[in-house]
């Protein structure tokens, strides 16, 4: 029985990836959330990556393919801390090699033209604006200037509050006091100030 030649050419593994790149576009533009392979995918040809579709090597020549690296880089950066480890069945995780490259400002290759690399990195700004917004209605984020205006406000309040005690409210009680009269008073009026901030600047009746 004959059989069936199956390999892929290069050109129609590269149709194939591109087509396969542009369903994650879609995915994007829907609304839908990436999962990590995907993300691992856009980051790397952002970085200027072309194959990012393999994320597993079966050996070192593959692996520094994908990375668009030598093998001797391989070998000098597997010297490195935390550089990653083989799987048991001796595979190589090619997304766990780019995050590490990633982090330690190590070079690859890059075998995809500006304008791909342009293209991701424009699709990973959307994704990051899309997660913003969804954070940001989830009222996970506070606009920077409600805060400055409630930090504003409560300064506000400690000042009265200080003011109004120091200045207006101690010095008749404390001038018939001793020593440790006007140590307990002034530690009282501390106290209030402090649960007064706790609460927001609600006095307590």
């Amino acid at each position: 029985m004959e059989t069936q030649h199956t390999d892929l050419t290069s050109d129609a593994a590269e149709r194939i990836m591109a087509a396969d790149f542009k369903n994650i576009v879609k995915k994007v533009r829907e609304g839908k959330t990436l999962s990590q392979s995907e993300l691992a995918r856009v980051q790397a040809r952002a970085s200027g990556v072309v194959n990012t579709s393999l994320t597993t090597a079966a050996n070192l020549n593959e692996l520094a393919s994908a990375l668009g690296v030598t093998r001797q880089s391989i070998y000098r950066w597997r010297k490195l801390e935390g550089a990653p480890e083989p799987a048991a069945n001796g595979t190589h995780s090619v997304i766990a090699w780019r995050q590490f490259m990633a982090a330690n400002a190590l070079e690859g290759g890059s075998a995809s033209t500006d304008m791909e690399a342009l293209k991701a990195r424009k699709l990973l700004a959307e994704i990051e604006d899309r997660e913003l917004r969804l954070a940001v209605r989830k009222n996970e984020y506070v606009p920077l200037e409600e805060v400055r205006l409630e930090w504003t406000t409560q300064v506000g309040k400690a000042i009265a509050l200080m003011r109004a005690k120091f200045e207006s409210e101690l010095p008749p009680i404390l001038s018939g006091l001793d020593a440790i009269g006007i140590q307990r008073e002034l530690s009282a009026a501390i106290d209030e100030i402090c649960t007064t901030l706790h609460n927001g600047g609600q006095c307590t009746p």
